[in-house]
């Protein structure tokens, strides 16, 4: 396991992102207060710099290899989630529907909660039908964040 992590923006709620990965692919990127030990690798390299480019409003798609753990259902639920574009939004509800059951709406939700990648396939762009701001796994505030940095809040 290789392990790098990106000081954050002043502005973040959070000091880190930290980022694990094996030699082919990014397993997790998660946000901290916390220093993390560094053990890098390419991977964990060229996660960082995008990362540096996403924050600074120079990238809006990552393009990393990433492997997505979880069950068959949140592999579906994060294929959704990828198609979110930088700048929009979708419900959990909406997300539901293309996925055949609006009354997986939860559902959807708990996958969100379990994706340890969370700024790559990206959670913080799905918000509740009402357009409220519910869950995510760095909190509400970082959600947030996230959200008025690629312009979705005023």
């Amino acid at each position: 396991m290789y392990f790098d992590q990106l000081k954050c923006p002043k502005s973040f709620p959070l000091h880190f992102a930290n980022i694990i990965a094996t030699n082919e692919h990014i397993i997790e990127v998660m946000f901290s207060n916390s220093a993390l030990e560094t053990n890098k690798n390419e991977i964990t390299e060229l996660c960082k710099q995008q990362l540096i480019l996403y924050f600074s409003k120079k990238l809006t798609v990552f393009c990393l290899p990433f492997i997505s753990q979880g069950t068959i259902f949140s592999s579906t639920v994060y294929d959704e989630l990828l198609k979110i574009p930088f700048g929009y939004t979708s419900s959990y509800k909406e997300i539901a529907i293309s996925l055949g059951s609006k009354n997986k709406s939860r559902a959807v939700g708990h996958a969100c909660s379990l994706n340890k990648i969370s700024i790559i396939v990206p959670c913080h762009r799905v918000i509740s039908s009402d357009g409220g701001l519910k869950g995510y796994a760095g909190g509400l505030t970082t959600k947030k964040w996230l959200l008025n940095h690629e312009s979705l809040l005023k």
